[in-house]
């Protein structure tokens, strides 16, 4: 009997678990005025690569708007987001953005998506943007 209460309470473990980590998470959160900056720096930064649209540019950057956005990054957190841009973007120099631009763009990224905005800025701290999903 010892060995059928194991599996049924690790699942329920592993639920509880999960109820948790959904229970931290809230929908991001930035603000217009941080969503204007971003398309300021975006326009320095990526329409090269990404295009005006955010799915049309000239050396073939992947687009960031629309399913191809959703499918790679609507089930994560703002987190996942800003970390990748800051490891790999812009590609001729990543990581050598401010933190703040970084934030930004995932901003204007985000409302161009969809996402609406709000009265709080999508944060700069990494703790704050873990707990912010992506999931619509």
């Amino acid at each position: 009997m010892n060995k059928m209460m194991w599996p049924l309470g690790s699942t329920v473990l592993l639920l509880a678990g999960s109820a948790a980590a959904l229970a931290q998470t809230a929908p991001a959160s930035f603000t217009a005025e941080q969503a204007a900056r971003g398309e300021t720096d975006y326009q320095r930064n990526c329409q090269d690569c990404h295009g005006a649209n955010l799915d049309d540019g000239e050396f073939g950057g992947a687009p960031l708007k629309g399913s191809y956005f959703a499918q790679h990054w609507g089930s994560g957190t703002a987190y996942a987001l800003v970390g990748y841009m800051k490891i790999k973007m812009p590609p001729d120099r990543p990581g050598q953005l401010s933190p703040q631009t970084y934030t930004d763009l995932a901003a204007y990224i985000l409302s161009r998506n969809g996402y609406a905005p709000g009265s709080s800025e999508l944060p700069l701290e990494d703790a704050g943007q873990q707990s912010m999903s992506l999931k619509k």
